[in-house]
């Protein structure tokens, strides 16, 4: 989706918009999944609730929150005339709920991104993108495992530097299966453009360096690439430049083209350490026609 124009508006309210809303657990769920993920829409609120409570429910729970004040709200030409959607964002008398209920702390919220900057065509398109994957894997949610999320800000992990907290570990999302008294973290990385291969391998190493041998047994770092040229081109530096990464961490990786249908997250898309082949014939190349399950077990 792109922004239909760099001066985007929030949707002004009016005397007759004001609402007093009762703050119940269904309101703060709402409050909490709109932190995570920065933008959201009520499909994609739908999505992570709708197990619960009805779409229609859920459309008109959003519109009277902002109504009260919780929510912020702009629209989104989304290349079509057969609708233009809705996204929302926290206000500044959502934060103050959040806070007022302890869900995060002060510096979390203090975090969360301005109006302005969320407006900006740059970050929208990131946050929205996020929101979608997210939302669609939760779909997945069964009877048999059940699957959590945490956005970018309360995935965040820091380390002192110089005894000032420098940001160690930023995924977009963490997502949590969970199956009976196992649990598995998937902390995702969203790649949306090309960076460079130092940066990329950069990022690797902070994981690899703040993760103990313990705790890689439970977790997983997964990059989604905006394109299978992006992919590859992940796998053919850290195959050629620091291969011994791969020893310390369980990395999987995939492109949006083979992210279509939220049960495409279960099957066989991934890209890991067993299934890329470097081939030397003339000049390096790629073997990348094998590919495996998030999971064994799903």
């Amino acid at each position: 989706m792109y922004l239909n124009t760099l001066d985007v508006k929030l949707t002004p309210r009016t005397e007759t918009d004001s609402y007093n809303l009762k703050i119940n657990e269904s309101t703060l769920e709402i409050l909490c999944l709109i932190y995570e993920f920065k933008v959201a829409t009520g499909w994609h609120i739908s999505r992570f609730l709708t197990q619960r409570d009805l779409d229609k429910y859920i459309y008109a729970k959003l519109h009277r929150m902002w109504k009260a004040g919780l929510l912020e709200s702009f629209k989104v030409y989304s290349g079509s005339l057969a609708g233009i959607p809705v996204f929302y964002m926290l206000g500044k008398a959502g934060l103050k709920v959040l806070a007022e209920h302890g869900k995060y702390s002060e510096v979390q919220l203090r975090i969360y991104p301005h109006a302005k900057t969320l407006l900006s065509w740059g970050l929208f398109k990131h946050e929205s993108q996020i929101v979608e994957l997210a939302s669609l894997e939760v779909k997945n949610k069964s009877k048999n495992f059940n699957i959590t999320f945490k956005g970018e800000i309360s995935s965040l992990s820091q380390e002192l530097l110089s005894n000032r907290p420098v940001k160690a570990l930023t995924p977009d999302y963490t997502v949590l299966y969970h199956i009976g008294a196992m649990e598995q973290y998937v902390y995702s990385e969203f790649e949306r453009a090309l960076k460079s291969k130092d940066v990329m391998l950069q990022k690797v190493e902070r994981y690899a360096s703040q993760w103990t041998p313990e705790e890689r047994a439970t977790k997983t770092l997964r990059f989604i690439f905006q394109t299978p040229h992006m992919e590859q081109s992940f796998w053919m530096n850290i195959l050629s430049n620091k291969p011994s990464l791969l020893h310390h961490l369980r990395i999987l990786t995939t492109n949006l083209s083979l992210l279509q249908d939220h049960v495409q997250f279960l099957e066989p898309i991934y890209l890991s350490e067993s299934t890329v082949k470097l081939l030397k014939d003339g000049k390096l190349k790629l073997d990348t026609s094998t590919r495996t399950k998030l999971f064994a077990f799903l």
